[in-house]
């Protein structure tokens, strides 16, 4: 009896294994298709926080048919995979506006609240509108109390701050206010200044002489005051 030689019997032995591989997959693909998932995008309108964003994520996740769900900081968009036969975009979004959330479907719609606006009169600038480097000393108002904000769309308690520099900078003649839009911790401006700072809000106060009073990080709105008046009595 002549055996076959070893090339033969490897070629044998692949001809046997592609045909059980061939076999398994066409077996699977009936059950593959039939627990195929959808995609949708959720556009959250009109939110104050990222936090808005990850509160409708955990919502999400309680909802029946929902496989994956992630929140897009930058775009207010919910990024949903779910069971097209267990739910449905309109549902998905009638769930996270049961949070009391504005919600429509489809991207390209999410959006933050405006930023205050101040009046034209007021003493305040940017000194950074989108994260871009930049040196805050130079911006300092000659003869005032400067008030350097660092703040991003995405949070919440930062629109405070501005409510707050509001009222001051109606009141008082003395007080100037510069914006840095941190815009993202990886941008130039967080490299340059925020490297040990944990969160947002973060405002440093300047005194009329430009010495630097105080370095406030979260909201403390009394605090931010208080360096103020210490900043005003400077010289």
């Amino acid at each position: 009896m002549r055996f076959p030689d070893r090339l033969t019997r490897l070629r044998i032995i692949s001809r046997v294994l592609f045909g059980v591989l061939f076999s398994l997959t066409a077996a699977s693909l009936p059950v593959l298709a039939a627990a195929g998932l959808a995609s949708t995008v959720l556009s959250m309108q009109a939110i104050d926080c990222q936090s808005c964003g990850m509160a409708a994520v955990a919502k999400l996740k309680g909802s029946e048919g929902v496989e994956e769900v992630s929140f897009d900081r930058d775009k207010a968009e919910l990024a949903v995979s779910y069971d097209p036969s267990a739910t449905d975009p309109a549902t998905l979004a009638s769930s996270v506006g049961e949070l009391g959330y504005t919600v429509v479907v489809g991207e390209g719609k999410g959006r933050y609240l405006p930023d205050v606006e101040f009046s034209s009169e007021l003493d305040v600038s940017w000194a950074s509108r989108d994260g871009e480097a930049v040196d805050i000393e130079e911006h300092l108002a000659e003869g005032k109390v400067t008030v350097i904000d660092f703040y991003a769309k995405w949070c919440g308690p930062c629109r405070l701050v501005d409510r707050e520099m509001f009222s001051i900078l109606r009141t008082r003649d003395d007080v100037a206010l510069r914006k840095v839009n941190v815009n993202d911790w990886g941008s130039p401006v967080a490299q340059q200044y925020l490297r040990k700072v944990p969160e947002l809000p973060h405002v440093i106060v300047y005194s009329k002489t430009g010495r630097k009073v105080e370095a406030i990080t979260g909201l403390d709105l009394q605090r931010l005051r208080a360096a103020i008046d210490r900043g005003a009595s400077d010289g």
